[in-house]
């Protein structure tokens, strides 16, 4: 690929899709989303950004782990049509069939969408959240379906994409990725906050594609790396990312 000269334009067409199902998310007419794509390409970030451009309700994002409890009681307290719940890579929940269920019930397609907790508990009634209600809200999960190696985990998350709308960001390939981070580079301004020349941003892009078989894998977050190391020294940057970035990914 010639990452200079690429339009990306199918990139392009997915971010401007993604957009559009986050906008008619934020207005109640879609329930649920599935983003879908390698760590550290910028799911969450663009998710957020939309949101943060069509929320005219309220949403809130949770990331790692979550309990059961937590999750029922966020999608009650986020139930109002144009109201949005993110969950970003949160396994806690997958791993649990009553998690899954809630999640099933919260993302299906039903005209009425009714969520029930399957057994009695005081806390509920201590957190002021009824033993079941109709959920009109939206859900949108951030993953990596294709990529999950526990079997019961990407069982649980196929069972969801079923039910929702998934748009995938890229594939599990390094050459994906890459493009991918050329695409925010070039087209999106991931660096712009370091005021780089555009020789230097193209830097950066070659030093990625040079080293592309010495990465366990590409992300954003590389690219910014080197972009700071250049800011640092403009000079002697490659040396210094020859021990901190390829001996040191996280």
């Amino acid at each position: 690929m010639n990452y200079v000269t690429d339009t990306y334009q199918d990139l392009e067409d997915r971010y401007a899709a993604t957009e559009n199902y986050i906008k008619q998310l934020c207005s109640g007419t879609i329930g649920s989303l599935i983003v879908n794509g390698p760590p550290g390409l910028g799911k969450t970030h663009s998710v957020e950004t939309y949101l943060g451009k069509y929320a005219r309700s309220r949403f809130t994002v949770f990331a790692g782990h979550m309990s059961i409890l937590s999750l029922y009681g966020t999608l009650y307290h986020y139930r109002s049509r144009g109201d949005v719940v993110v969950l970003d890579d949160i396994d806690s929940v997958l791993t649990e069939v009553h998690g899954i269920n809630i999640l099933k019930a919260a993302m299906d397609t039903k005209q009425r969408r009714h969520i029930s907790w399957e057994s009695t508990t005081h806390l509920l009634k201590a957190m002021g959240v009824p033993t079941s209600f109709d959920y009109e809200g939206s859900v949108i999960m951030i993953s990596n379906i294709r990529d999950r190696s526990e079997k019961k985990v990407a069982a649980h998350l196929q069972a969801l994409k079923d039910r929702a709308f998934s748009i995938t960001v890229a594939d599990s390939s390094k050459e994906s990725q890459f493009r991918q981070v050329c695409f925010m580079v070039l087209k999106r301004g991931l660096l712009s906050r370091f005021s780089l020349r555009a020789e230097q941003e193209l830097e950066v892009l070659s030093y990625l594609h040079t080293n592309l078989n010495k990465l366990e894998r590409i992300s954003l977050r590389t690219a910014v790396k080197l972009a700071q190391l250049i800011q640092i020294d403009p000079n002697g940057w490659r040396i210094m990312a020859g021990s901190g970035v390829l001996e040191n990914l996280d």
